[in-house]
């Protein structure tokens, strides 16, 4: 205590750690954590169907009452067509049975017979409903789809393998307030969790020739952005406060010891200046598709690149401090040259496998 009440300076081997080794320890344990897991989930899809499209699978994690919008934007029939538009919206209440879906909807034709639920035995509440629609090149405006007012049901009940046409259900009142308002709404979501939107587009005619550009928009009050990852927003946007303040507080007492800096205390100020940099380009990123609906892949990978290089330097000091650079050892020599390649490693591998997850590969 006599000794720390005599320094004036973080030269001083007594007082030294006290008063930067925690802002060492601090910086590097916040940022022993990876990237995201993967891009932001989707909120808007603008997809091309012609008479040999596969169904539409549209996944996303949603609040309660977000609505689900579906809009021909443009067709193209050059003869009389009539459309049959089937689509299917299931809720999951395990998100483990949400994850392969699309896999499970290729694999088992068979195992669905006429449903268009990719795993019917599987856990959940659904509703489904069949549109008309006729087209021909007459047609300037494709008909808008109403919203139905059949409620959910549970998976295994006595009514599957009816299509819900609203002959026999009623409708709440909230949602015929609602379908005078929203156009294009074809349905609302009634829980918090995973869905699963399945859209199948089929003509009398087989043999006739036709395209339409759909738009699916799934949208809640909170904007596009999915019930799994609001947290992730709200985390980095706090995240980058946080780092915005420790990189003040670390500025200050390195103004105040100006005269006694050392080498690795630049290197705990370039951690920061990263890690600030990360979360506000990931705060960004979330931001951006809870307003536009889809992510920006090269924004995500230059935040994936910020945060495998800050993830690197924070390693890199664990060993150098650890070896006693800066401490004991005003250098580390050739051990050094050493240090530095594991870290070119580190950052190449890191880097490649956040763009791999960030594309979807992984």
């Amino acid at each position: 205590m006599a000794g720390c009440e005599r320094c004036g300076t973080w030269s001083y081997p007594a007082c030294r750690p006290t008063l930067w080794l925690f802002l060492l320890l601090g910086t590097i344990l916040n940022n022993f954590n990876d990237g995201v897991e993967a891009a932001p989930e989707t909120g808007q899809w603008v997809i091309t169907i012609v008479n040999t499209s596969r169904p539409l699978l549209l996944k996303k994690s949603m609040y309660s009452e977000t609505d689900i919008k579906f809009k021909v934007t443009s067709f193209a029939c050059p003869e009389d067509v009539r459309f049959t538009i089937h689509w299917y919206l299931k809720y999951y209440p395990c998100h483990n049975e949400f994850n392969n879906i699309d896999e499970m909807y290729d694999k088992t034709p068979l195992y669905r017979g006429g449903s268009l639920d990719p795993n019917p035995q599987g856990r959940g509440e659904y509703i489904e409903h069949v549109h008309t629609v006729s087209c021909n090149k007459e047609l300037r405006v494709f008909p808008m789809l109403n919203k139905t007012k059949a409620l959910p049901r549970p998976v295994g009940s006595t009514l599957d393998g009816l299509v819900q046409n609203g002959s026999y259900t009623k409708p709440t009142v909230e949602e015929t307030e609602r379908q005078s308002v929203s156009d294009d709404v074809i349905a609302t979501t009634w829980r918090d969790g995973p869905y699963i939107l399945v859209v199948v587009i089929k003509s009398t005619n087989q043999e006739s020739s036709w395209n339409l550009t759909v738009s699916v928009v799934m949208k809640g009050t909170h904007g596009f952005i999915s019930v799994t990852e609001w947290p992730l927003m709200i985390f980095y946007m706090v995240m980058c406060i946080v780092y915005i303040l420790y990189a003040l507080l670390w500025f200050l007492w390195s103004a105040c010891y100006w005269k006694d800096l050392l080498r690795i205390q630049f290197w705990i100020a370039g951690v920061i200046f990263l890690g600030m940099v990360e979360k506000a380009v990931f705060c960004a990123e979330y931001e951006n598709t809870n307003t536009v609906g889809s992510a920006s892949q090269g924004l995500l990978i230059f935040a994936e690149l910020i945060s495998s290089l800050k993830r690197t330097l924070a390693r890199l000091l664990v060993i150098i401090v650890s070896l006693g650079y800066g401490i004991v050892k005003p250098r580390l020599g050739t051990v050094m040259h050493r240090v530095v390649g594991l870290g070119v490693l580190y950052f190449a591998f890191a880097a490649i496998e956040g763009v791999l997850r960030i594309t979807g590969v992984i």
